[in-house]
């Protein structure tokens, strides 16, 4: 096994007990037609990769907002756009209230996790005002289609909007559930709009059905251990959208648990390496058992 498996099975072993003695050996029996393990572990990995570009394209988006309303009246600000150059840089721009001048800017180079901010006012260039002009034909196509589709509870918070760009041709924005109370994980409420390099609508996702607030910390105040929730089966893995917000939301947390009824076992997600991994309702139980076992001996 791999070191980063290695890595979960403590936590896997206590906060999994529940869910595995609910496994029975009439479910662990029974034959399931999942994909090898190599090709599990591929989707894995490619939905890590893209779960951790939108949590930076949220981190970078609560960072330059907060950062330019410390030094800019909000009345004064025109319109934003947050794009990637290129695979490894980010980039924020705001723009006066005539979208001539760009007030504030923010880059974020992911190989070595630094960044640079500006408020030098100075004229909008080409590649930014175009950069704006593609954000709001994508806004107003998703709109024109999908807004009837859109579903958010305001009690939490109001929606927030993403874009990353998955490979040369397609640019996807996605919709996320706001948060404004503390100590919640926002899983559900979720969804991704594709679009082609013109801004043109190529695919439309809703990710879960409805909201699933997780609290981190439980009723005494104490952090809690883990957070756990369930896909059902036309939703078989982990999503970019729940590994994007267990790591904006986390608190202390340091995996997350997808019960995948698709294919009959657990997703563990690992927060400091990013990284996911599948577990079959077997070797959960197998966990479990052996760690129920070392606690009699000892």
């Amino acid at each position: 096994m791999e070191k980063k498996s290695k890595i979960l099975i403590i936590a896997i072993a206590v906060a999994i007990g529940m869910a595995s003695c609910s496994t029975n050996k009439s479910v662990s029996q029974k034959h399931v037609n999942r994909p090898a393990p190599e090709v599990i572990q591929d989707a894995l990995d490619s939905i890590c990769a893209e779960g951790y570009s939108l949590y930076i394209a949220e981190r970078i988006n609560w960072i330059s907002t907060d950062s330019v309303l410390k030094h800019c009246d909000v009345d004064n600000i025109g319109g934003s756009v947050i794009w990637q150059p290129t695979d490894s840089t980010w980039k924020a721009v705001f723009f006066d209230k005539e979208l001539k001048n760009c007030v504030f800017e923010y880059c974020y180079y992911a190989q070595s996790g630094k960044h640079t901010i500006s408020y030098n006012v100075r004229t909008v260039t080409e590649v930014e005002r175009t950069q704006y002009d593609l954000k709001n034909k994508m806004l107003n196509n998703a709109l024109s289609l999908y807004a009837d589709s859109l579903r958010f509870n305001s009690n939490y918070g109001s929606p927030n909007l993403d874009f990353v760009r998955i490979d040369a041709n397609t640019i996807r924005m996605y919709i996320l559930q706001g948060v404004e109370r503390p100590n919640i994980i926002p899983f559900g409420n979720d969804y991704s709009i594709d679009f082609d390099n013109e801004g043109n609508v190529k695919a439309f996702r809703r990710y879960h059905q409805s909201l699933i607030a997780i609290p981190t910390i439980d009723k005494s105040g104490n952090p809690v251990a883990t957070t756990f929730h369930s896909h059902l089966k036309d939703n078989p893995y982990i999503t970019p959208t729940d590994i994007c917000n267990f790591l904006l939301y986390r608190g202390e947390m340091k995996q997350t648990y997808v019960l995948s009824t698709a294919l009959d076992g657990f997703i563990i997600f690992e927060a400091e390496t990013h990284s996911a991994v599948f577990l079959t309702h077997e070797a959960m139980d197998r966990i479990y058992n052996n760690a129920e076992s070392d606690k009699k001996a000892k």
